[in-house]
């Protein structure tokens, strides 16, 4: 908030510093989102723009290319900033991540239009790095090959989830910031009403159908049923906050709740989606919240 060569400067950073642990790409993106927000579209593409360029030259003397700075900024910097306009514009969290949820669901449409047939594709991928993984470590070539057939139906998904996941870490981190600055407590209480809306709570009943009929891993309706679970996932977390500030329960609650995401996730994003698509229609807080009052 000092100025657009500070901003530069932290984004840039972090992004180098994500080659080395990745997570930090977060707090890069989240960088342009908080000055996209707070100073402008204009001031956060230029914050944007002049880190692809410092970290392409950084990757230019490195690596000989600029492919790591082009994949950062596709990745990461762009979606975030489109999703800082987004949230600008509209001051709505629901949209904001439905617009996330809405990228990531083209994406895996325009990979599986490209590529075709994509656990084909993820399993000439995973040869290749899995063989030279285990190469020399004595590992069961049926067991690599077990792993190889296995990871390949789900790779769309996770690479998909992924990408949903930093979108919105770093839209939240932003947000927070953001509040932390100049309206202290403000995003927790957009937090807390986040809900999905009806009619995206219909549109993935839809794709949930389409999945069931056509239980294939991999397939385009089990990729995007997994994304937009992701979305309604996010609900969910925010009922379980809801829950415990309305109710002034223990804030174990919370703690076993990311425990619990942290070993067993597949399971508990499946809860979680279960809840946020059911408070799409039942409106759980009304609830607890007449209760609790």
């Amino acid at each position: 908030m000092r100025g657009r060569m500070q901003a530069t400067a932290i984004s840039s950073l972090f992004a180098v510093l994500s080659l080395i642990l990745p997570p930090l790409s977060y707090i890069s993106g989240a960088v342009v989102a908080l000055v996209t927000m707070r100073q402008g579209v204009s001031q956060g593409a230029f914050v944007a723009f002049v880190a692809v360029l410092v970290l392409a030259a950084l990757s230019m003397v490195s690596t000989g290319n600029v492919l790591i700075a082009a994949v950062f900024g596709v990745v990461v910097w762009l979606p975030v900033w489109l999703l800082a306009i987004v949230l600008r514009q509209t001051v709505s969290l629901p949209i904001t991540l439905a617009v996330a949820t809405l990228i990531c669901g083209v994406s895996v449409l325009a990979f599986h239009m490209f590529i075709g047939n994509t656990v084909e594709w993820w399993q000439n991928v995973l040869d290749k790095v899995l063989a030279e993984a285990f190469a020399q470590s004595g590992v069961n070539a049926a067991d690599v090959e077990a792993m190889r057939l296995a990871t390949s139906q789900y790779m769309t998904a996770l690479m998909a989830s992924a990408f949903f996941i930093s979108m919105v870490l770093s839209v939240f981190l932003a947000r927070w910031w953001q509040a932390t600055l100049y309206n202290p407590g403000g995003f927790k209480l957009e937090f807390l009403q986040f809900r999905v809306d009806k009619s995206i709570a219909i549109l993935g009943a839809l794709i949930m159908v389409w999945a069931m009929l056509n239980p294939v891993p991999g397939s385009l309706a089990s990729d995007l049923s997994i994304v937009i679970s992701l979305y309604a996932s996010v609900a969910g977390v925010a009922l379980i906050h809801h829950w415990v500030d309305a109710t002034e329960a223990h804030k174990a609650w919370i703690i076993l709740l990311y425990l619990l995401l942290i070993f067993i996730a597949p399971q508990i994003l499946v809860l979680l989606a279960i809840m946020g698509f059911a408070d799409a229609w039942l409106n759980v807080r009304r609830f607890y919240e007449n209760k609790a009052t």
